[in-house]
C-alpha cells in the first residue's frame, strides 16, 4: 500500500487535497470523496501539499527534492522549485499568495515568489532537518520546526533568525501561527504541544496528556481551540487560553499523524495510520462527534484516500 502523507482542505472547505507515497497528489470532493483530479509529475513521494488562498494553486513538496505548484483544475505544473539539496518536507501559501515556504532535509526552509517561481531567502539555522513551515498573516514573519528540537521565528524579507523557541526535548514536528500572528503552535515527539508568545519567545501554555509523539496541532480559525493529533491513537481538543483539556476523540485504532479544523470549524478533519480519514463535527461532540457517514464514504469510495497516512521516521529517504 502507498501511504498518504499530507491532506489539506480548502478554504471554502469543499475540496480535499492529498499527498502519497505513490508521487501523486490528488483532489477530492470534501463532502463524498469523489476523486476530482491527480497530479502528476514528482518522481518520488509528495510528502507535503497546501491550497492556495483562492483555491486554485496547490503546492507539493517532495522526497524528489522539489516543490511544485500546479493549476488543480486542469491538472497542470505551473511552477518547478528547484533549491533544496535533498527531500522536500513541507509548503505552505503566504495569505497573500503571492510567497510559498518550503522545509527540507537539508536544515533550511526557502521563500519563492509565486509569479517568477524565483528563490527570494534562504532560511539557514536550524542544525537538522526542517519539518514543518509556516507564514505569518501579515507575511513579515515565517516559523519555522525541526527534528533539533527548536522552532524558529525569521524575518520573511531579510531571512534574518529571529528567535529561537527552545523547551521540547525531542523533534518538533509542527509549527503553525495563530490566525492574529501572536502566538505560535508548535507539536514535539516529547509527547507535548505548546503555545508560545511570538514577540518574547515565552512558553505559555503546554499541553501534555498525550502519552506518545504528538505529530500535528492545530488552532481552530477563531485561535479559541487547539487540536492535537498522537501516535496513541487519540485527537485532543484543548482551551488555547487556558489549556483546559475540553475533549478526547477516540475512534482511530493507529496512530494519529494529521488534523485541521475546516474553515468555518464545524468540522475536524483527522488521518490516520489505521488507513482512515475521519471527519467530526464539531456541533455533535457532545453526542460522540464522529460522522460514521462521511467516514464511509472516504475509506471505502475513494481507495487512494484510503491509505495509510503516517508520519515521516527520522531515518525514512
Amino acid at each position: 500500500e502507498e501511504w498518504v502523507t499530507s491532506v489539506d482542505l480548502s478554504c471554502t472547505g469543499e475540496f480535499m487535497v492529498s499527498g502519497s507515497w505513490d508521487r501523486t497528489a490528488r483532489v477530492w470532493r470534501a463532502s463524498s470523496g469523489e476523486q476530482i483530479s491527480v497530479l502528476h509529475g514528482h518522481s518520488r513521494a509528495v510528502y507535503s501539499v497546501c491550497f492556495s488562498p483562492d483555491d486554485r494553486t496547490i503546492g507539493t513538496a517532495s522526497y524528489d527534492g522539489t516543490a511544485r505548484l500546479w493549476s488543480w483544475e486542469s491538472g497542470e505544473q505551473l511552477r518547478k522549485l528547484n533549491g533544496h539539496e535533498s527531500e522536500a518536507l513541507s509548503i505552505s501559501f503566504s495569505s497573500d499568495g503571492a510567497l510559498v515556504a518550503t522545509a527540507g532535509d537539508d536544515c533550511t526552509a526557502r521563500l519563492w515568489c509565486v509569479g517568477s517561481g524565483q528563490q527570494t531567502a534562504v532560511l539557514t539555522g536550524h542544525s537538522e532537518e526542517v519539518t514543518s513551515v509556516s507564514f505569518s498573516s501579515d507575511i513579515k514573519l515565517v516559523a519555522t520546526s525541526s527534528f533539533d528540537g527548536t522552532a524558529r521565528l525569521w524575518c520573511a524579507e531579510s531571512g534574518a533568525e529571529l528567535r529561537a523557541f527552545r523547551g521540547h526535548t525531542e523533534c518538533v514536528e509542527s509549527v503553525e501561527f495563530s490566525s492574529d500572528s501572536k502566538r505560535l503552535l508548535t507539536a514535539s515527539d516529547d509527547g507535548t504541544a505548546r503555545i508560545w508568545e511570538v514577540a518574547s519567545g515565552r512558553e505559555v501554555l503546554r499541553l501534555e496528556t498525550h502519552t506518545t509523539s504528538v505529530n500535528s496541532a492545530c488552532f481552530s480559525p477563531n485561535d479559541a481551540m487547539v487540536a492535537t493529533a498522537s501516535d496513541d491513537t487519540k485527537l485532543r481538543l484543548w482551551n488555547s487560553h487556558s489549556g483546559a483539556l475540553l475533549r478526547t476523540l477516540v475512534g482511530h485504532t493507529r496512530g494519529v499523524t494529521s488534523v485541521c479544523f475546516s474553515p468555518n470549524a464545524t468540522r475536524l478533519i483527522s488521518g490516520s495510520v489505521d488507513k482512515t480519514i475521519r471527519v467530526w463535527d464539531m456541533r455533535l461532540l457532545h453526542r460522540g462527534g464522529l460522522l460514521s457517514v462521511r467516514d464511509r464514504v472516504l475509506t471505502e469510495n475513494s481507495r487512494e484516500l484510503n491509505q495509510s497516512l503516517q508520519r515521516r521516521s527520522r531515518h525514512s529517504s
